[in-house]
């Protein structure tokens, strides 16, 4: 069965799991016995020592088995060696290449006259740890002076037993007048010595316009340079990219801290691989007043030995203990009931989306085992009064609301659009104001970009607005939840300002101050979720995963390509911090019980569009709530204790040879990290294309002895891990069902 429109949806959800022809559903011990705790990983070697060598001073990191060298030679900063299996430097030196890049302009030009790019000149100041990082972590600071340019520079590398290094630099003007940062890449240099011939491939996401995040693509790395730019502004393609050294074994993985235009450039030549990685913009890109020190965003480069998966698992085992931000295991990765007012497939929209009818869809929610209501777009009468709900359909504000939902046992959690961006709209018999009619624009007009009237806020006034009335919201609705959204991308090289002479894009200052909020509003509300949304599918950087709990991967909930962004998207962030509308796509979507899995297996925290639920308790029948609970209860027991160490295996359409659209099927492995637990989802992605795939597991121990247990027909087998990884499984799809769900437990 196809379910392509919302009464189809609701014709499931009234007609019961009989209407699919199903099975009734095992219980969560007949699928998988009882559940065993299981102990983390420890944190492997870290090491970082300073060398004085004829050349002039050296530093080696060590992180697990990478290890990484840079120096001054010649009054430059360069790379001087890579590893990928502990080696350390031995034979020929390698040939220069600058570790990090810096253009400047000491007066200003026009845009399209290039700075000074300041490559030579520097001289060593010292190198020493930096006190008070995370723990489990070092920070190491080498500090740089060149005279002749005015500039000091702190190079600061944080490393935390993965294979894995973030570097990131603090740059100081010690001239007496204002100097125009116009160029920069945090890292650089030299990743293989040596022709690499044709042997390497570049991974990156090729697409950049709305709904298309995380569409990874694999390409023979050309000879010569390969420039990857994005100069659109706030989009869906984040920087990052991948390179595969198929006669080594080796991977390298890299990404940026920034959501906004980049610039990427590789070098390919006799003399081996370099790369460069960096913020982009048409105007300087920061403008330092005399004395001024600022923070450049990070980059995070994996640099190892192994399959494509081994560097998935190392980068999001970094994300994991280095980016994203501590939440109360009570709270995190908690299942979400989304209910929109302004989408076509909502249950209650528009006119009727009020309290009356979202308390009924509370009452639904609990009983399907959800566990935060996050009530979305379209309560409030106007942009930018958020303390006003809409006074017609919440006569009484949302405390009756948010106190149900607590009765009934959820998180209530409401969605925001603080930074400004958005004009008035109706839907479907309701409407809102536009930014233009609150009482903040009215009061401050110049506080506000035109003609888009986002909040500037690199105006101090403004960011002190907005971080007021973040944490002004937050207090008064007392959210369990904070959904965070901005629909304004896409503005290329963005505003400008006129700062000691120099026009300079406004990004990095607004971006500054977006971070500093949020990370200020998590130390002052420590039980909060942070959930971002930016235009359905923006900001899925890493210097955004660092200030917010969850993102929200996409507004395209349809089958293939919301399931094929999702997969694209997991690869660079880990699962669990992902959210995805299960369910919000009124065509091309699969079957209900696929539907059902994929909120539940795909290793995301839980979310699921209201549409795909009755609008009343009355409405749903014993058998889909049954079927509801029945998911819900083994994602809670089995699943979602894996989670936060759990090891991923991308098996298809993405995986060292595939990108994103290169398969019939998507199949995803999620493994404990001692090899005992795990559980693997497949989806049909083309209806019409083959109706079967074999599936050898990636993650299980060949030593083990497991239970294996078919969700579609209950049948379960003890197979040992070594048949099952060579010899494999057959996983089929029906008309009716075009999915699987398989558990492993030894």
């Amino acid at each position: 069965m196809q379910l392509n429109r919302r009464e189809a949806l609701q014709n499931l959800a009234v007609g019961g799991v009989a209407a699919l022809g199903l099975r009734k559903a095992p219980s969560v011990t007949e699928l998988c016995g009882p559940f065993t705790d299981y102990a983390a990983r420890t944190i492997p070697h870290m090491d970082v020592s300073v060398r004085h060598t004829a050349q002039g001073p050296e530093v080696h990191y060590a992180s697990g088995r990478t290890v990484y060298v840079e120096g001054l030679v010649g009054g430059r900063w360069v790379t001087k060696f890579w590893s990928a299996t502990g080696a350390a430097p031995a034979g020929v030196a390698w040939r220069i290449a600058d570790a990090f890049a810096i253009g400047i302009k000491t007066k200003p030009t026009p845009p399209q006259q290039p700075g000074t790019k300041v490559v030579s000149g520097w001289q060593w100041v010292s190198g020493r740890e930096v006190p008070g990082a995370k723990a489990g972590a070092t920070v190491f600071a080498v500090e740089l002076e060149n005279p002749a340019q005015a500039l000091r520079v702190r190079l600061l590398t944080l490393l935390d037993g993965t294979p894995v290094l973030t570097r990131w630099l603090e740059i100081t003007n010690l001239a007496d007048h204002a100097n125009a940062l116009t160029e920069l890449c945090p890292w650089s240099g030299r990743l293989w010595e040596g022709d690499v011939g044709e042997a390497v491939k570049l991974g990156h996401p090729t697409r950049w316009l709305p709904q298309w995040a995380g569409w990874l693509q694999w390409s023979p790395l050309q000879p010569g340079k390969t420039v990857l730019e994005q100069t659109h502004g706030l989009t869906y393609q984040k920087p990052y990219f991948l390179l595969q050294h198929t006669r080594r074994g080796e991977y390298i993985f890299a990404q940026m801290g920034w959501p906004v235009n980049f610039r990427i450039a590789f070098d390919r030549g006799a003399g081996g691989l370099t790369f460069q990685m960096g913020p982009a913009a048409y105007h300087a890109l920061r403008v330092l007043a005399a004395g001024e020190t600022v923070t450049t965003p990070a980059t995070h480069l994996a640099y190892l030995q192994g399959t494509f998966d081994a560097a998935v698992q190392a980068m999001q085992a970094h994300v994991r203990r280095s980016v994203v931000p501590s939440l109360n295991p009570q709270r995190a990765y908690r299942s979400q009931y989304l209910l929109p007012g302004d989408q076509p497939l909502s249950v209650c929209k528009g006119a009727a989306f009020d309290e009356t009818n979202v308390k009924k869809c509370i009452d639904v929610a609990a009983a399907a085992g959800l566990e935060v209501f996050i009530l979305d777009a379209l309560w409030t009468g106007t942009y930018g009064d958020w303390l006003k709900p809409d006074a017609r359909r919440f006569p009484h504000g949302l405390s009756p609301v948010r106190k149900y939902a607590h009765q009934k046992g959820m998180l209530f959690g409401l969605y925001f659009e603080l930074e400004g961006g958005r004009r008035g709209y109706s839907a479907f018999g309701a409407s809102i104001g536009g930014w233009a009619e609150s009482a903040v624009y009215k009061q401050h007009p110049d506080w506000f970009i035109e003609p888009q009237k986002i909040v500037n806020l690199t105006i101090p006034a403004a960011a002190e607005y907005f971080n007021q009335t973040l944490n002004q919201v937050i207090d008064f609705y007392r959210l369990d939840l904070y959904r965070h959204d901005f629909n304004a991308p896409l503005l290329g090289d963005g505003p400008s300002t006129l700062r000691h002479g120099f026009l300079e894009c406004d990004y990095w200052r607004q971006y500054e101050v977006f971070y500093d909020a949020f990370h200020r509003a998590r130390r002052r509300h420590p039980e909060l979720i942070l959930q971002q949304a930016s235009a359905g599918g923006t900001r899925l950087d890493l210097a955004t995963a660092g200030a917010f709990n969850e993102n929200y991967v996409t507004d395209d909930a349809s089958c293939p390509s919301g399931y094929e962004i999702l997969n694209g998207v997991s690869t660079c962030l880990p699962s669990e911090t992902l959210v995805f509308p299960n369910g919000m796509s009124g065509s091309n979507q699969p079957d209900y019980e696929t539907i059902l899995r994929a909120t539940y297996a795909l290793g995301n925290t839980p979310m699921l569009f209201n549409g795909m639920l009755p609008e009343s308790l009355e409405k749903m029948s014993a058998e889909v709530r049954r079927k509801l609970l029945h998911y819900a209860t083994f994602y809670k027991r089995f699943i979602r204790p894996l989670l936060a160490t759990c090891l991923v295996y991308h098996h298809a359409p993405i995986n060292a040879t595939g990108g994103v659209d290169s398969g019939d099927w998507l199949a995803l492995e999620f493994v404990a990290p001692d090899r005992r637990h795990g559980w693997a989802i497949f989806i049909q992605l083309n209806a019409a294309g083959p109706s079967t795939c074999h599936f050898a597991p990636a993650g299980l121990d060949p030593r083990l002895t497991y239970r294996v247990t078919s969700d579609n027909t209950g049948r379960r087998q003890l197979l040992r891990g070594a048949a099952l990884t060579r010899e494999g499984l057959t996983i089929s799809a029906t008309a009716a069902v075009r999915s699987e769900l398989l558990f492993f437990a030894a």
